[in-house]
């Protein structure tokens, strides 16, 4: 994509690409809303919870609702309470299982990623895909993170991504709509997925997108009417999503959720936006979606997460940062075409 730039818009990009990595070398750290001195009982430990006490006996809906409630968490919208998939599964395999079938997602997911980029990319920027995959997905690591719903469904879609557009489209499908199940944020990506067959006429691609878009919108509808069913009139109503924290607060929660916290903040936030760059010259098609993925759901997090709502950059996750491996092939691709001589 780069190297279709003329000479104007790559001088262009160029200009803005230094204001943007200069802006953002003065982010820092989005400070914790956590008041001090008292222990943090966190989502991870509600969804831990509550899959304990549906493995005792109890409703989902029952324990999700009480758990939250006693606990401070709203249950109003609906949408507060996280459907029930993530915790049938742990219930029916144990989390020290579910662990094991997150990582062999993560393995599965670079293991296709490399493949395909056989004969596409260089070696070093095959292993490099490798690396940043594996600290973009590092909470998978992390026995109390297998709960986090977000980490299944980036995942998910980082395999789905790869595998949508060609012959392999319904196993894209099935990712996604595990995904989808898991977490509702992953429905902008069944949209933009929808929208791509439609304008490449792949019919049958299309239907099936639809067809779990609409089988999406009556699962939340029941998910809807159960939570109403088990909810108190007197329960916590969330504060809602409206934040307007901009496109600073994107590259912090990035960074946050990410190995790339490990580096310095001059250096770890710019490099979280680089990533876009790298993905605009990466030679696979898939680019061009993930780039609109990426970007639409920025600006979904730029205008409606709350501070409290930074995991839901783990959505982008572990493929936003791949992007970084065919960094130095897009800073060659922007100065060629930045430098090239003007046309007769």
């Amino acid at each position: 994509m780069l190297s279709a730039l003329t000479r104007t818009q790559a001088r262009l990009l160029a200009l803005l690409l230094v204001a943007a990595c200069a802006w953002s070398a003065t982010l820092s750290p989005s400070v914790s809303e956590t008041p001090a001195g008292l222990p943090p009982y966190s989502d991870m430990v509600l969804y831990h919870d509550i899959a304990a006490q549906v493995a005792g006996g109890k409703g989902y809906y029952a324990a999700a609702t009480e758990l939250q409630t006693a606990h401070g968490f709203p249950t109003k919208p609906f949408v507060t309470v996280r459907t029930p998939v993530l915790t049938w599964m742990a219930v029916t395999m144990g989390w020290q299982a579910m662990q094991a079938v997150l990582a062999a997602l993560l393995g599965l997911a670079i293991a296709l990623w490399y493949r395909r980029l056989e004969g596409a990319a260089a070696s070093s920027e095959r292993i490099g895909v490798i690396v940043l995959m594996l600290a973009g997905g590092a909470m998978a690591s992390q026995l109390l993170l297998v709960a986090q719903h977000e980490v299944w469904a980036g995942i998910l879609l980082s395999i789905a991504m790869l595998l949508r557009g060609g012959k392999h489209w319904l196993w894209a499908l099935l990712c996604a709509a595990l995904a989808l199940a898991i977490r509702e944020l992953a429905l902008p990506f069944v949209l933009l997925a929808l929208a791509f067959a439609l304008v490449e006429r792949r019919r049958n691609e299309a239907l099936g997108w639809a067809a779990l878009i609409a089988l999406f919108a009556a699962g939340m509808a029941l998910h809807a009417a159960a939570v109403a069913a088990a909810a108190a009139p007197s329960d916590i109503v969330s504060q809602g999503w409206h934040a307007l924290r901009g496109p600073g607060a994107v590259l912090q929660d990035l960074v946050d959720v990410s190995l790339i916290t490990l580096f310095p903040d001059p250096l770890a936030y710019p490099l979280a936006l680089l990533a876009l760059l790298g993905w605009a010259a990466m030679p696979l098609k898939q680019a061009r979606f993930a780039l609109l993925w990426f970007l639409g759901f920025a600006l979904m997090l730029a205008l409606f997460a709350r501070a409290q709502n930074f995991y839901w950059a783990i959505m982008l996750l572990p493929a936003w940062f791949m992007g970084l491996a065919f960094l130095p092939r897009a800073l060659v691709q922007l100065w060629q075409a930045a430098s090239a001589k003007p046309g007769p």
